[in-house]
């Protein structure tokens, strides 16, 4: 993977906090605390979209149909 360096403003507070959670041995730099929020961002996008697909499947008119098929045995 590659990277490439940004620059980015915060403020005091979040820079303080980026640095805790490295002190504390969690990310071992400021670069892998915000790659971390990044990956969690992009993992709350998809539970979103997933949400949202599901939400239209549920509401077809043909998802009673679904339903004897799909079980996975448990009751």
């Amino acid at each position: 993977m590659s990277f490439t360096k940004v620059s980015l403003s915060l403020s005091s507070d979040d820079l303080a906090y980026l640095d805790s959670q490295a002190v504390a041995g969690r990310f071992r730099s400021r670069s892998a605390a915000v790659q971390a929020a990044v990956r969690l961002l992009r993992e709350s996008a998809l539970e979103d979209a997933y949400a949202a697909a599901y939400g239209e499947w549920n509401a077809d008119a043909d998802a009673p149909l679904w339903d004897g098929v799909t079980a996975d045995g448990v009751a």
